[in-house]
């Protein structure tokens, strides 16, 4: 593509970048994006379909290549968080307003960024007719920042089944001047001296990262069922405090029985208690009491494990008299893609090229799409890394324009390749 043809598709990707961020779809009406790209796809004669999830949220997939070899999926969002305090943004969080050539806007960067950059280098490859031996697979979604909504319904529909690779286009740079403190060297394991050479060498005004791992999680609720009796005559009530902290002994000692088990990338997994409520007045035996509980967890202890594994704490406190129940709220799978996996070293050798820096890799606390579609594609390879920084969910949210362009240019050889 010559300089010309260049720019005039930067211009068109600013453009329609600027156009979806003036559409508020915090976390709902998320069909106005979905609306929009059947239409620039269209276009360029590249067909989409849109999945309906509830009225005005509606995720979208399209594809480009020849259907003979791997999928490759690219995800992204439509959704945002909300706007928070607009007094305090210096520019309306849903004018796009773009100045030192930073684009300002709510979900720039937390990403509809990153999704556009996905579909604008699947326009420039369609245009070019670059040869595809495969399928690459845009999922664009509704509601990622509550539960996943859309990711967990395209896995429903068989839309993950066979994905070898996904690039999740969720920001991965921060102000390069970040480096020089304390939490970003800390999360890195580098000392200041290694973060101030980092900086000195990235002409760029960001650092990027290469995501190969994060967490999953896991939510759920443990509830006893007793019996109401007076508290003057508790053996004829079964009471419920006593059961659930029965269970609560039981399933910290198998907490503390794998705080050895940690990933080489993620840490161990971390359980935390978050809320304990039960009984109905002080003279009253408790007929009912709850603790709900939050792990995030790594791929040596998937959601599937513990789950089956407190299902059996349950099953034993049951046995022995106790009535419990557990309820599971949400339970996303942890992501690990090792270091010397196709994907990740394809990334890092177009990315340091693209971005002229070092890409260190790191690993997350939270999740992605990725937690839903790995749970149909076990083997696939993951890394999250587009363009945004992490002034994601903050007042004068922003994206890089020159970052935003060069990510383009990362998918397009990163595709050309996989699927030469």
């Amino acid at each position: 593509m010559n300089g010309m043809a260049e720019t005039a598709q930067l211009e068109a990707a600013v453009k329609a970048l600027s156009d979806i961020v003036k559409m508020n779809t915090v976390n709902d009406h998320e069909q106005l994006v979905a609306d929009y790209l059947v239409a620039l796809l269209k276009q360029h004669g590249i067909e989409a379909k849109t999945i309906t999830y509830a009225p005005g949220r509606v995720n979208l997939v399209a594809e480009i290549g020849d259907g003979n070899g791997p999928v490759i999926g690219l995800d992204g969002h439509e959704d945002t968080v909300a706007l928070g305090d607009a007094d305090k943004w210096h520019t309306d969080p849903l004018a796009a307003t773009i100045k030192d050539n930073r684009l300002y806007g709510r979900g720039v960067t937390d990403m509809k960024a990153g999704l556009m950059a996905e579909v604008f280098a699947m326009i420039s490859l369609h245009d070019q007719q670059v040869p595809l031996h495969g399928t690459v697979r845009l999922l664009a979604t509704v509601g990622e920042e509550v539960d996943h909504l859309g990711a967990e319904q395209l896995t429903e529909l068989g839309y993950a089944d066979d994905l070898q690779t996904l690039i999740c286009a969720e920001p991965s740079g921060a102000d390069k001047q970040l480096l020089l403190t304390k939490s970003i060297q800390a999360m890195l394991g580098v000392d200041g001296t290694t973060a101030q050479r980092m900086a000195d060498a990235n002409p760029t005004t960001e650092q990027h990262f290469i995501e190969l791992a994060h967490k999953g999680s896991l939510t759920y609720t443990i509830k006893a069922h007793g019996v109401a009796a007076h508290s003057s005559m508790p053996t004829i009530g079964q009471n419920a405090i006593d059961m659930l902290m029965t269970y609560y002994q039981k399933q910290t000692a198998y907490f503390d029985s794998f705080k050895d088990v940690v990933n080489p990338v993620l840490g161990p997994t971390v359980p935390v208690v978050t809320l304990i409520s039960g009984g109905e007045q002080v003279n009253t035996v408790p007929a009912s009491a709850e603790m709900s509980v939050k792990i995030r967890t790594i791929p040596e202890l998937r959601n599937d494990k513990l789950i089956k594994d407190l299902e059996a704490i349950i099953a034993e406190c049951n046995a022995a008299g106790a009535n419990l129940t557990m309820d599971i709220t949400s339970s996303f799978y942890p992501v690990h893609t090792p270091e010397d996996s196709q994907l990740v070293q394809l990334a890092k050798q177009v990315g340091e090229q693209v971005l002229q820096q070092r890409l260190p890799y790191f690993g997350a606390p939270g999740g992605t799409d990725a937690s839903s579609y790995i749970v149909k594609s076990p083997d696939m390879q993951v890394i999250v890394f587009g363009p945004g920084n992490i002034t994601a969910h903050q007042v004068d949210e922003y994206v890089d324009l020159d970052m935003y362009g060069r990510f383009i240019e990362i998918y397009q050889q990163m595709i050309t390749r996989l699927l030469a």
